[in-house]
């Protein structure tokens, strides 16, 4: 046979495989239902982030820039009811940009992230009964101004993504008395030869894993800082996807699952990073829309660019990621070959006036908050938020996490301790005594923590992961 022919039908084989492959990805999807809307007045606030309630009540937290907090009931389906309201007056007099629920606490990021005239501030909020949110505390950082983009808990520490402030690390241990640990100003002349304005470097996403945190820098690409010694974090390493460099930047957000992190780059789509060593970050995959603005500097072309991937969330049942797409609303995307992300479906399209920002997932449950934002990308004249129940069931699930588990070992131990989550991300864990009270909260590596400090007895271990809390009793000898 021709050596020619025998070359091409192993091309168009491979060819075959690689698509039938991608296409298999999404065979069981099923489309997106609306289950929940709601549309409102952009005088009386502009949403840009939306949280469900994590203690499984209708309850839907909305941050609304000017217009403060407000709080949803969403219990009569298709018709949410504005239950209660924080002013920003309460608040420092500071916008409500982003949100973050841990148990009863609702973690509040202060400050306008588009208004260089703000500071940068934490809220703390006892949301027991949300028709009556209790301010706990709320801290203003006295540095540069610029806002904050978003925060990450965990143990007694809040880590907030301070735009043009780098990372600021507070001390949340007291709900009632938010304090300052230290701070970490990033450098600004990384990645691109020609630095540019400094209004494009701004601290707007961070996710945490072990005693990393992995903050995206906007212009400046995404930074990875120890935070081991909270009193002295270092940034330890930083990463740009090279085709935009000495482009139009703007690394947006992160989610973290297992040893993969997966970041919006606005205009330019989603990368998908390798970071089982945070010194040396690979990327695996790159999902970019054909509709969507190559890499460029144009700002005409990029900011009319079909979509903006900004706030993003993992399915870890369905490996889905879920991403509020500006103009192209939202889309969810099949990463169980991060290889070769496949997009399921595009909920939206770019030709109308509809724009989002934030996303939140939640109980197989989407939740997108549209932005007003008219002038500047996504182009929306819209603002509200949309409730979407997604339709994986476990027959469909592509990954070998059949069950909600944890366990310990060895137990009883001498002070090391491995905790096996059987693939769940640990977000945070506190070490108890058999009265309740928290007697340690560990840093964690490798899924790994250590009772060596404590005396001998009985203790329980609180494990919080993306979908679960975990309580396992303990004996140290």
């Amino acid at each position: 046979m021709n050596k020619k022919i025998v070359l091409f039908l192993i091309c168009a084989t491979g060819i075959n495989i690689i698509i039938n492959s991608l296409h298999a990805q999404c065979t069981d999807w099923k489309q997106l239902q609306v289950i929940d809307s709601i549309f409102t007045n952009p005088f009386f606030g502009i949403s840009t982030t939306p949280e469900a309630d994590k203690l499984n009540r209708p309850f839907e937290y909305v941050a609304s820039v000017s217009g403060g907090l407000k709080i949803y009931n969403n219990n009569d389906a298709g018709n949410p009811i504005l239950l209660s309201t924080i002013p920003k007056s309460n608040l420092g007099n500071l916008d409500v940009i982003n949100l973050y629920q841990d148990s009863i606490w609702l973690y509040v990021c202060l400050g306008n992230i588009w208004d260089t005239t703000e500071m940068a501030g934490l809220a703390i909020i006892d949301v027991t009964n949300p028709s009556s949110p209790q301010i706990m505390d709320y801290y203003i950082y006295p540095g540069l101004t610029g806002g904050s983009g978003a925060v990450a808990i965990q143990g007694p520490y809040a880590y907030l993504a301070a735009n043009k402030n780098g990372l600021i690390i507070l001390d949340i241990s007291n709900k009632n008395k938010i304090q300052f640990k230290s701070k970490l100003i990033l450098d600004q002349h990384f990645p691109h030869s020609k630095t540019g304005s400094t209004s494009l470097y701004n601290a707007r996403g961070i996710a945490l894993q072990g005693h990393f945190a992995y903050v995206c820098f906007d212009r400046g690409g995404l930074r990875i800082i120890d935070i081991s010694d909270a009193n002295a974090p270092i940034q330890i390493n930083q990463y740009c996807f090279p085709a935009l460099i000495d482009k139009a930047t703007a690394y947006n957000n992160i989610v973290i699952h297992n040893h993969l992190a997966f970041v919006s780059i606005d205009y330019y789509g989603m990368e998908i990073l390798d970071i089982s060593n945070p010194k040396s970050i690979v990327q695996l995959g790159w999902w970019h829309p054909n509709s969507w603005a190559e890499a460029t500097n144009d700002f005409i072309i990029w900011s009319n660019s079909a979509g903006h991937a900004n706030e993003l969330a993992y399915d870890p049942d369905c490996n889905i990621i879920y991403i509020a797409a500006g103009k192209s609303d939202l889309v969810a995307i099949d990463v169980s070959d991060p290889q070769h992300p496949q997009t399921c479906q595009t909920y939206g399209t770019p030709d109308d006036d509809y724009g989002t920002w934030g996303l939140d997932f939640y109980n197989h449950k989407v939740h997108i908050s549209y932005i007003w934002s008219p002038v500047t990308p996504p182009h929306s004249n819209y603002t509200g938020f949309k409730i979407l129940q997604t339709n994986c069931t476990p027959t469909d699930i592509k990954t070998p996490f059949k069950k909600i588990e944890c366990s310990l070992y060895p137990n009883p131990t001498l002070g090391p301790i491995h905790i096996n989550t059987f693939g769940q991300n640990i977000n945070a864990i506190t070490i108890l005594n058999p009265y309740g009270q928290v007697v340690q909260t560990p840093f964690y590596l490798n899924n790994e923590i250590s009772l060596a400090d404590l005396p001998t007895g009985i203790y329980y271990i609180n494990i919080q992961t993306q979908n679960s809390i975990f309580l396992k009793k303990l004996f140290k000898r």
